[in-house]
């Protein structure tokens, strides 16, 4: 039931989101769509740097019972704060050094100093809230971002119109209602009374760091590939790239949704249930991620310059490149869930940077060759690289065969069989009443 409500949470929010991409996408053109892209991408990697890992703390400490909820928003604030302090600082010295260049962008950075502590406490709350199994609270916040950013472009767009600065604008303080909300959900008895406790605060940061230095270099893996297509292509580059990771993105929602549940339930779990449920979860993600892909990669020629414009024909190419990496990623996710609940973070680190290692190295030499194309190919490369170094680190840590989370086996037809079966078991009272309120 857990993994079928944040299924479909993970794919309206994604929905709206898209729409929300869309939207500025057509307002602003390849060239602004990339400006808002790297601000975007600057504030989130401000984020895995900065959060010190609270959120993935959050998620451990408080499905395990180490801590109460509020001593862990309590270590939260304090970190929230020094997140604010730092990229108070950042901002001042791009002020100093950039103010020229990132005014000709029409580009507000001073609002990152107002995003980095909506976001901090946001995904702690988040974190609060998968710890304790609430997801349905959980996926009220997510899709409630997108949905709140989404309304807000439209009323810019109707009212004044939008721009890079007014998009910006709009993104980061369309936070501030969710963070609210957020407070409200995780309940007045988890408010924080003070600043994290030293015992508290030294325990979650540092199984935080070490949890957040994989989310960091993946995120990394990720979007760093966008700022080398600046310094190769131009900022129009990477809107194009933007439009087509955004795309394969879209693959991922069966895995994040599976994953969100899966952490949570593994942490809290025996070696008996995670050996058991994990590679059957992953080969499964694996296949019907597969399969999604095929029908994605052939109309991507006709949908993409249908939604985005004839502006955007050029990110065809890069979507079908990333789909083999979207896919291989969809099994990372989960094989690297089982590892961070077994509270082994840092082997996630270190494959996440032998990833980077491999994207960065692909992209430097196929961006200046292929341009835009380039990049997507090298993150499809080291994504698979990434799936391969998680399925070997799951083998260690389990003991069980690769083969197992990797391959599909006739068996889990059993699986589809019994869901639909269950689908048509709801369907039927419906039809039912709605025969009998006929009558």
């Amino acid at each position: 039931m857990n993994v079928n409500l944040v299924f479909v949470s993970t794919l309206a929010a994604y929905a709206i989101s898209f729409v929300a991409f869309v939207f500025i996408a057509r307002a602003l053109g390849p060239e602004g769509r990339g400006v808002t892209a790297l601000f975007q991408s600057g504030v989130n990697l401000g984020f895995a740097l900065l959060s010190l890992g609270m959120p993935q703390a959050a998620i451990y400490f408080v499905s395990r019972r180490d801590f109460e909820r509020r001593e862990v928003m309590q270590a939260g604030l304090s970190v929230t704060l020094f997140a604010t302090a730092v990229t108070a600082a950042v901002v001042l010295m791009l002020y100093v050094f950039f103010d020229d260049r990132l005014a000709k962008d029409d580009l507000p950075y001073w609002l990152a100093i107002l995003a980095m502590p909506a976001i901090v406490q946001l995904f702690l709350i988040e974190g609060v809230l998968r710890g304790q199994g609430r997801f349905g609270a959980n996926n009220a916040l997510d899709v409630l971002i997108p949905a709140f950013t989404l309304a807000g472009l439209i009323a810019v767009q109707v009212s004044v119109g939008l721009t890079v600065g007014r998009s910006v604008y709009t993104w980061v303080l369309t936070f501030l209602p969710v963070v609210f909300l957020g407070y409200w959900l995780v309940g007045r008895d988890a408010w924080p009374r003070g600043l994290g406790s030293r015992g508290v605060l030294g325990r979650t940061v540092r199984f935080g760091v070490q949890s957040q230095l994989s989310n960091l270099i993946q995120l990394l893996n990720y979007r760093l590939d966008a700022y080398l297509v600046l310094f190769f292509v131009n900022t129009s580059g990477v809107g194009l790239y933007a439009v087509g990771v955004s795309l394969s993105e879209g693959m991922w929602f069966i895995a994040n949704s599976v994953a969100v549940v899966l952490l949570t339930n593994l942490t809290a779990g025996d070696e008996a249930y995670a050996s058991r449920m994990t590679p059957l979860v992953c080969r499964n993600t694996l296949l019907v991620t597969a399969l999604a892909s095929i029908p994605a990669a052939a109309v991507s020629p006709v949908v993409v310059p249908l939604i985005f414009g004839a502006d955007f024909d050029k990110s065809v190419l890069p979507f079908i490149l990333l789909l083999p990496g979207a896919v291989a990623l969809s099994g990372s996710k989960i094989l690297s869930a089982y590892v961070f609940s077994r509270g082994k973070p840092m082997i996630n680190a270190w494959i996440a940077l032998a990833t980077l290692v491999v994207t960065v190295g692909a992209d430097l030499i196929l961006i200046p060759i292929f341009d835009v194309p380039g990049a997507a190919a090298g993150a499809s490369i080291a994504y698979v690289v990434s799936l391969t170094l998680t399925a070997i680190a799951y083998r260690r840590l389990s003991g069980g065969p690769v083969s197992a989370a990797l391959l599909p086996r006739l068996e889990d037809a059993a699986l589809y069989v019994d869901g639909a079966r269950s689908i048509l078991d709801h369907l039927r009272p419906t039809r039912r009443a709605v025969g009998q309120g006929k009558r």
